[in-house]
């Protein structure tokens, strides 16, 4: 907990040194009733403690359209994600890509080698994923063909894993809470990550009143010890998800009931990721005809650091892309996407003192030039992780439209074509797949939305009827019951804009 205070104080101290803010957009134009018609569509439903921010900015003129408390400071949720991963786009490029390296020390004699094989990270969270399709194992089976073209049969030392261009202590986002933990949607992060820090469980029912069928991915591994206490309901019914997971174990139970004609299938978070990827691999290098005889080890846990100039270099595997990476954290909203890039963007971006580069915090200070290039004022983007998963977090909606807008008219199409491109879209994909369904806004709002206790929000772009794109942000705190109330009213008022004709 010490930590965790410090490292928002340093955060606060940091951005307390940012340049101030520039000048505000132009004055609305009169007129034309559209600001009567959002303000009936935010404020014409009964939602209990509701906080409205909003901004609307017509990106051809750049007039306001719509503004309500547009310079005041609101809880993000996952609209967080747009400025980690415009950040991202800007100063890495959407070609960069992830780097994990094997390599070799010691000599190697009659098939065996006499010393150890290291792993290093680069942070990448996508290794082991959905980018490697059925077989998550694919990379690690590769790098045993490699072993073994270089005559190593058998590895007499450990297996090390390098995670250190993060910083080790941050697992979480700051104020994450932890009935997260348990959650794919909280997965730990680490310099090595597999399968996304994740088992993908899957309950099958049997019979009625009967514990269902387990069985999990990548193929049952024994890293995760599971307790079967679920149950088979009568089909026709909901599924009841629930599962445990003590903290600082892997010891898994499933508690939830599935109706017999129903198939759960649930991404659950492991704890120690580093530890995941190298038991992983050491039995998939066994499987494959190289036997690891040592222990597989964190590069903390070692008696000293790997020297990689004096090491042989095995193989490396790319990741994908930034451009796709950034695809799915938008369009999906994917956290440890989200906050391995932030990390990212402190580990290779930032190069002051006052934070840890990799850290959550070095992350954000790293963002600070993009943010002057994007005219925003960094005041106005209090952040403390890069998913929004934190209730800490704080941004302007008028520090959203002024991102939005700079990405509209970035001046490499490249990185344009790729935030706009990682936007979910009305009615068709991702989190907007369900919204939308039919009117003006199906197959034209391309925005991000977000969503944790009491904070619902939705930020984007949306054409109007007569063709110009208009940059909105729909941002509510502290409304009380379900979201549905919330949802329709940002829903509304989006079509709205997109209905919108004039001049």
């Amino acid at each position: 907990m010490h930590l965790r205070v410090l490292h928002a104080a340093a955060l606060a101290a940091a951005l307390a040194l940012a340049p101030p803010a520039p000048a505000a957009y132009a004055q609305p134009a009169p007129g034309r009733g559209l600001g009567s018609q959002i303000d009936g569509a935010l404020f014409g439903r009964e939602i209990a403690g509701a906080r409205w921010g909003a901004l609307v900015v017509d990106l051809e003129s750049g007039r306001t359209l719509y503004e309500h408390d547009s310079g005041e400071l609101f809880t993000p949720a996952s609209n967080t994600k747009l400025v980690t991963t415009a950040a991202a786009l800007h100063l890495l490029g959407p070609d960069f890509r992830y780097e994990t390296t094997l390599w070799v020390e010691g000599t190697v004699s009659e098939g065996t080698l006499w010393g150890n094989l290291i792993v290093r990270g680069s942070g990448d969270p996508t290794l082991g994923a959905r980018f490697d399709g059925i077989d998550r194992r694919r990379i690690f089976r590769a790098w045993a063909d490699s072993l073994r073209a270089m005559g190593i049969v058998r590895v007499a030392g450990d297996l090390v894993g390098d995670d250190d261009v993060f910083a080790r202590d941050e697992p979480y986002g700051l104020g994450w809470e932890p009935e997260d933990f348990i959650w794919g949607y909280g997965a730990q992060i680490s310099g090595l990550s597999f399968h996304e820090g994740t088992v993908l469980m899957r309950v099958r029912p049997t019979r009625v009143g009967a514990r269902a069928a387990l069985s999990w991915e990548p193929a049952d591994t024994d890293y995760v010890t599971v307790v079967n206490a679920s149950m088979t309901r009568p089909a026709g019914g909901d599924i009841l998800e629930l599962y445990r997971r003590p903290d600082g174990t892997n010891q898994i139970t499933v508690l939830a009931e599935v109706p017999s004609d129903t198939l759960e299938e649930e991404a659950l978070a492991v704890h120690n990721p580093t530890a995941y990827f190298l038991h992983v691999l050491q039995r998939t290098l066994g499987e494959n005809g190289v036997e690891v005889r040592g222990t597989a080890m964190e590069v903390a846990d070692w008696d000293r650091r790997p020297d990689y100039g004096m090491l042989e270099l095995a193989a490396t595997h790319y990741s994908v892309p930034l451009r796709d990476i950034i695809d799915v954290t938008n369009t999906e909203s994917h956290n440890l996407f989200a906050e391995h890039i932030l990390r990212t963007l402190g580990a290779l971006r930032y190069a002051g003192f006052e934070f840890r580069p990799g850290s959550a915090a070095s992350g954000v200070a790293a963002m600070w030039s993009f943010l002057e290039d994007a005219d925003i004022p960094p005041h106005e983007v209090r952040l403390v992780d890069g998913s929004g998963l934190s209730p800490m977090n704080r941004v302007t909606p008028r520090a959203l439209v002024r991102l939005l807008r700079f990405m509209n008219n970035h001046p490499d199409p490249a990185v344009r074509q790729a935030f706009y491109r990682s936007l979910a879209v009305g009615g068709r994909t991702g989190t907007l797949e369900r919204r939308f369904r039919s009117g003006p806004g199906y197959g034209n709002v391309h925005a991000k939305t977000g969503f944790i206790n009491s904070v619902r929000t939705l930020s984007g772009y949306v054409t109007t009827s007569d063709g110009r794109r208009l940059a909105f942000a729909f941002l509510c705190n502290g409304f009380s019951g379900g979201t549905s109330r919330v949802t329709a009213a940002q829903d509304a008022a989006v079509e709205v804009l997109a209905r919108y004709s004039g001049r």
